[in-house]
C-alpha cells in the first residue's frame, strides 16, 4: 500500500504565521494522558480536563492498587467541576520485565527507589532469577522466575526506566554472553545511571523466528487481575489496553476474562510492541476495538528505518477497517521542559496527516514538569495539523482502497470456495515485509503452522484456582493477586458459537449472511443484515452518503444518534472536516437480577475517535424532533454550529437509517420547520455529484437505506453538479 500523499492547500507562507484561532470544543486529535505524581491532585486533573483531555489512563506498571484508586476518586471530582466528560483507560502490566529493586512509598502512596545503580561500558551484567539476590550494578534480579530459559547467547536486551525517552541516561543495552543456571551473564554496550523502575526488553539474535521473548509470557498477570478486579466494583472503567499483544486470539483471551467480570460494555485496545504483533496484525485490528502504537518498545524491536514506515502502514489499516488508532512518545523532552522539540512538533503534525485519533502522553503528565502545557502544546499543534489535512483526499483514498479490496476478495473467492476471508489479510503479510525487508517462502512467514510464532493447543480463559500443571504466572512487583482465584493464560480459540465482533469499525468481511444475522448494524435490536454487491454493511454505506453528503453542501455539523457506537466510528472513519456530535441515549438494560443504566460508557468511548464530539442525551428519550431541537441548542451553545449552517443527521427511524438535512435557523439555536422555509426549496441529493451512487465504495444503496431531507433555502452555492 503506498503511504497517503500530504497536500497543503495553503501556499501563503506569511499567512501561517498569523495566530491560531481558539476550538472551543474538542473535536479533532484527541489527548489521552496518563495519571500519576505530576497530575494526581484534583486541582491538577481540573487543568487537564480544561486543556482538552479527553481520557485518563491509569498504568497498573507501577503504582499499588490503593494509588490508582485514590487517582480515580480524584477525576470524578475533577470531572463534577468541570462537567466534561472523560474516558478511562486502564493499561495492563501483562508480559512487561521488570527488574526487582527494593522501594519505599511516599506520602501519598506512590513507590520510590532508593539510589541510583551505575553501570560502565565493558562491565558484566548479571540477571538472575534468584528472589533472594539484591539489585546492584553488576546484578540485576528479574521478576520473570523462567527468564534464563527463554534467552539465548548473543540476543540483545534493553534495560531502562519506566517510560524512558531515547535521551535519558538509564537506557542500558547489554548482550547476553552466557547461561548459567539462573543466571544470565551480560556484558554492558554503554554507559547508564539506572534510576526508578526498570524494565527489559528482549531482541531475539536470530532472523529467522523474529520471536521476542515476550510472546512466551502469559497474558495477564496477577497483579492485573487483582486490579481490573478491584477497580472495576468501584469505578467504570471505558478501556482496557493489552500489553504486548500477539494477536486477535489474545484479545479473544481478554474479552472473555472482561465478560467473565461482567464488563462486556468495556473496550479493548491492543498495544502493538513488538515484530510478532506486526505479522499479525490482521488479526490484531479486527478483534480489537482500537490499537495503539506504542512505538518506544516497537522502536526497540523494529530497525530505526523502517519505524515511520511501520507507523504509516498500521496507521493506514486503521483507517480502513475505521478503528481508533493512537501513538505514544511524541514529547518527550516535554518530561523536563516546557516547550517541544522541532522533530517532535513535526512529529505530532505528521501523525495527524497520516490519520491518527489521537496521542497518548505518558512521562510527560506522569512524571513531567509541565502536564498541563504538554496537553495545550501537543493539542495546538494537532489543531493545525487539521486545518490543512485533505479531507477530499483523505476520502477518495478509502474508497479506492475499498475497491481494490472489494476486487481482491472476488478473485479469492472464484479460486477458493471454503475460505475465510477478512477484511484486506495480506496486510500482517506486508507490515512484516516493511520491518524485515524479505517475505518468507509462500507469503506466511512465521505464520505458518509449525514455525516460531504458532504456539500450538491453546487453553481457554479462565478464573479457577490455579493448577499445578499451568505454566507459573509472571509475578507483579506489587502482588495483588484475587485470594483463591488465578488468571490463567487464554490461549485456545474459541470452539464454534457466534464470532466476537467489535462495536467499533467496519464488520470482518469473513461474516457470512448467516452468522451474521440478526445482528444489528447499530445495536442489538435483532434487524437482519443482508450483503449487497459491495459487501460493505449498510452502516458503512451511510456513513460515506452522510459525510460526503455534509462536504457537497457544505454542512456545519454531522449529528449520529449511536446506541452502539459503529455507525458514530464509520463517520468518523471518513474524516468529515466537520465536528461529528454523537448523541448516546442511556437505556436500562436487565442482567441476571438487576438492571443497569447503559450508554453513559459508549459516550465515554467516543472521546478517542477523531472528530467526535459524545453527547448524553436523556434516559429513555426516543428519537424525535424534540431531541433534534435539543441537540442543536446544546451544540450552538458549544461553537458547534452556527446561524444558518446545514446539518447532517444520522439516524434510525423505524428500522431503517436514515440520513437527514437540517439548517439552523437565523438565531442559530435551532433547527428550522417546513413553515420557516416555505421560500426554500427542496433538495433532491441524487443530483449532487457522487451522491447517485455510493462514493465509490459500492455501485447501488443499500436496501433501506433512505435520504430524508428538510426544504433547505436556495442560498448554497455547493448544490451544483
Amino acid at each position: 500500500m503506498k503511504a497517503k500523499l500530504h497536500f497543503l492547500e495553503q501556499d501563503d507562507v506569511p499567512s501561517i504565521l498569523n495566530p491560531a484561532s481558539p476550538t472551543p470544543h474538542i473535536a479533532g486529535t484527541k489527548i489521552i494522558a496518563t495519571i500519576g505524581p505530576a497530575c494526581h491532585e484534583v486541582d491538577q486533573l481540573v487543568e487537564l480536563l480544561e486543556c482538552g483531555m479527553s481520557c485518563a489512563r491509569i498504568d497498573l506498571t507501577w503504582g499499588p492498587v490503593e494509588y490508582h484508586r485514590k487517582s480515580l476518586q480524584n477525576l470524578q471530582l475533577a470531572i463534577k467541576q468541570t462537567r466534561r466528560l472523560c474516558a478511562v483507560l486502564l493499561d495492563t502490566l501483562g508480559r512487561e520485565l521488570m527488574i526487582r529493586r527494593s522501594y519505599t512509598l511516599d506520602e501519598r502512596g506512590w513507590p520510590k527507589h532508593e539510589g541510583a545503580l551505575d553501570v560502565k561500558r565493558g562491565a558484566e551484567v548479571v540477571i538472575t532469577t534468584d528472589i533472594n539476590a539484591v539489585a546492584s550494578s553488576s546484578c540485576f534480579p528479574i521478576t520473570y522466575p523462567n527468564f534464563h530459559n527463554l534467552v539465548n547467547v548473543g540476543d540483545t536486551l534493553f534495560i531502562g526506566r519506566y517510560l524512558v525517552s531515547g535521551a535519558d541516561d538509564s537506557s542500558l543495552y547489554l548482550e547476553v554472553k552466557s547461561v548459567e543456571g539462573n543466571n544470565v551473564k551480560c556484558t554492558a554496550q554503554n554507559d547508564a545511571v539506572m534510576d526508578g523502575l526498570l524494565t527489559v526488553t528482549h531482541h531475539s539474535a536470530n532472523e529467522e523466528d523474529r520471536m521476542s521473548m515476550q510472546a512466551d509470557l502469559p497474558l495477564l498477570s496477577e497483579h492485573d487481575v487483582h486490579a481490573i478486579r478491584d477497580i472495576t466494583t468501584q469505578f467504570e472503567v471505558d478501556f482496557v489496553a493489552l500489553t504486548f499483544t500477539r494477536d486477535g486470539e489474545d484479545v479473544d483471551g481478554l474479552r472473555d476474562f472482561l465478560d467473565k467480570l461482567g464488563l462486556e460494555q468495556t473496550k479493548i485496545l491492543a498495544k502493538v510492541e513488538n515484530q510478532t504483533a506486526l505479522y499479525n496484525f490482521a488479526s490484531i485490528a479486527t478483534a480489537a476495538d482500537g490499537v495503539i502504537i506504542s512505538r518506544g518498545n516497537l522502536g526497540l524491536d523494529v530497525a530505526p528505518e523502517k519505524m515511520a514506515r511501520v507507523q504509516k502502514e498500521v496507521v493506514s489499516k486503521c483507517n480502513l477497517l475505521g478503528k481508533p488508532v493512537i501513538i505514544t512518545r511524541v514529547v518527550d523532552t516535554m518530561a523536563t521542559a516546557p516547550r517541544p522539540t522541532r522533530a517532535e512538533a513535526t512529529d505530532v503534525a505528521n501523525a495527524v496527516l497520516d490519520g491518527t485519533d489521537g496521542v497518548l502522553l505518558g512521562a510527560e503528565t506522569l512524571r513531567g514538569k509541565y502536564p498541563a502545557i504538554t496537553v495545550k502544546t501537543v493539542l495546538a499543534i494537532c489543531r493545525q495539523a487539521e486545518e490543512v489535512f485533505d479531507y477530499s483526499g483523505h476520502f477518495e483514498w478509502l474508497t479506492l482502497q475499498g475497491e481494490m479490496d472489494d476486487r481482491a476478495m472476488t478473485r479469492r473467492k472464484r479460486t477458493t470456495s471454503n475460505e475465510d476471508l477478512t477484511i484486506d489479510s495480506s496486510a500482517s503479510g506486508h507490515l512484516a515485509t516493511i520491518q524485515s525487508g524479505v517475505v518468507a517462502p509462500g507469503q506466511q512467514g512465521p505464520m505458518a503452522t509449525g514455525s516460531p510464532l504458532s504456539r500450538g493447543t491453546r487453553t481457554s480463559f479462565d478464573l479457577a484456582e490455579s493448577s499445578g500443571s499451568l505454566p507459573p504466572l509472571h509475578k507483579a512487583p506489587f502482588g495483588g493477586k484475587a485470594p483463591g482465584q488465578a488468571a490463567v493464560v487464554s490461549m485456545q480459540a474459541r470452539a464454534g458459537g457466534m464470532p466476537k465482533v467489535s462495536s467499533f469499525g467496519s464488520l470482518p468481511r469473513s461474516l457470512s449472511d448467516q452468522s451474521m444475522r440478526k445482528r444489528s448494524m447499530d445495536g442489538d435490536r435483532g434487524l437482519p443484515v443482508q450483503p449487497f454487491t459491495s459487501q460493505i454493511d449498510k452502516a458503512e454505506s451511510i456513513a460515506s452518503t452522510a459525510v460526503r453528503t455534509a462536504d457537497k453542501i457544505n454542512a456545519g455539523l454531522i449529528i449520529v444518534y449511536a446506541s452502539s457506537g459503529r455507525t458514530a466510528s464509520l463517520v468518523a472513519k471518513y474524516r468529515p472536516k466537520m465536528p461529528i456530535l454523537t448523541l448516546v441515549v442511556p437505556h436500562l438494560k436487565s442482567s441476571a437480577l438487576k438492571w443497569e443504566l447503559q450508554g453513559r460508557s459508549l459516550a465515554r468511548q467516543c472521546l478517542i475517535m477523531r472528530g467526535v464530539v459524545p453527547m448524553l442525551a436523556a434516559p429513555g428519550a426516543g428519537i424525535n424532533d424534540h431531541m433534534l431541537q435539543e441537540a442543536l441548542s446544546a451544540a450552538t451553545k458549544r461553537g458547534l454550529v452556527h446561524a444558518h449552517d446545514h446539518v447532517v443527521c444520522v439516524m434510525s427511524i423505524k428500522d431503517s437509517l436514515v440520513v437527514k438535512v437540517v439548517t439552523m435557523d437565523s438565531i442559530g439555536t435551532r433547527c428550522m420547520r417546513h413553515t420557516d422555509s416555505a421560500q426554500g426549496s427542496e433538495v433532491d441529493l441524487s443530483k449532487i455529484s457522487g451522491l447517485a451512487e455510493l462514493s465509490k465504495s459500492g455501485t447501488v444503496l443499500a436496501p433501506e437505506i433512505k435520504l430524508d431531507t428538510e426544504p433547505i433555502p436556495p442560498r448554497v452555492p455547493a448544490l451544483k453538479a
